[in-house]
């Protein structure tokens, strides 16, 4: 709760409409990619899967207190 409540709405503003405008265009992209080659969409999917669970290697993890 460190946000100045006035700034709140703004912010917030901003970041719908970041969202929808990312929201029209990656269908589009993806389309489009779609129609070069039907498997690269499915690759790139991959491959993110892969990199996701490679950056999650790095994650740090506070070890559990026993009570």
């Amino acid at each position: 709760k460190t946000a100045d409540p006035k700034d709140i709405a703004p912010s917030m503003a901003v970041g719908f409409t970041i969202n929808h405008v990312v929201a029209v265009f990656l269908p589009l992209l993806g389309g489009w990619i779609w129609l070069q080659d039907w498997t690269l969409p499915f690759y790139g999917g991959a491959f993110l899967c892969v990199l996701s669970l490679a950056f999650t290697q790095f994650m740090k993890v506070k070890p559990e207190t026993s009570a």
